[in-house]
């Protein structure tokens, strides 16, 4: 591998923080950044997060709040409110109960939106944003397609947004590391970490569990063998 491909580990970032923090935390993090390079603000209303109890939606909800934004989560799972609420979620809906019209344009709810879902979702989304607000799309839970039409985007001028961290750039990745291991560092981390399991418990019981949609937060694998 190119020397200039290693991105070094930022000195005051563990191993067990740098790998908890992971995938999903730089994701959000990414998305983060995504939304303030394209001008969003706290002003500018609260945030939607979807897929809110997974990984990606537990550190992107930790990191907005910490940036002073409102945040409302939305979840398929309203058990877990508590723990949504504990990582700074103003609101929590519950994605079951959503009423999501069929208009071009329904009215405006979200100063932008973090969105892992995608599909039918994620069209709604386009349609409530408010004037000017960003939205990131960072999954497909939801399905691929997205229907929509060009109204949310040339009369309220909303940007849909895009956040890939396996081909992210690698000036991106060196500075969100030092962002994440500095004042972006994720103050909820050990409430988003919520299982440290062997290696041998990923399978079957981890994955299983997974792919039953009954995880939440991160599950951290200790690769030292008992």
């Amino acid at each position: 591998m190119p020397a200039d491909w290693v991105i070094p580990l930022p000195p005051s970032l563990g191993l067990f923080e740098a790998m908890a923090i992971g995938t999903a935390g730089f994701t959000a993090a990414l998305a983060l950044q995504r939304l303030e390079d394209n001008h969003q603000s706290p002003d500018m209303g609260p945030v939607l997060v979807t897929g809110a109890t997974g990984g990606v939606g537990s550190f992107a909800i930790a990191l907005l709040y910490q940036q002073a934004y409102r945040v409302t989560a939305l979840s398929g799972r309203p058990q877990y409110a508590d723990y949504l609420r504990g990582l700074g979620a103003e609101q929590v809906l519950d994605r079951r109960g959503l009423s999501m019209g069929q208009r071009p344009l329904e009215k405006a709810l979200w100063g932008g939106a973090i969105d892992s879902v995608s599909g039918e979702l994620l069209g709604w989304i386009t349609r409530t944003v408010s004037p000017w607000g960003n939205i990131v799309a960072v999954g497909l839970v939801g399905g691929t397609r997205l229907q929509t039409t060009v109204m949310p985007f040339i009369l309220r001028g909303v940007s849909l947004l895009g956040a890939f961290s396996a081909n992210c750039l690698l000036s991106w990745h060196r500075r969100l590391w030092e962002r994440l291991a500095g004042g972006l560092y994720p103050r909820k981390l050990e409430a988003i970490v919520t299982e440290t399991v062997s290696l041998d418990e990923l399978m079957p019981g981890v994955f299983v569990r997974m792919m039953d949609g009954k995880l939440v937060g991160r599950v951290v694998a200790n690769m030292k063998k008992n």
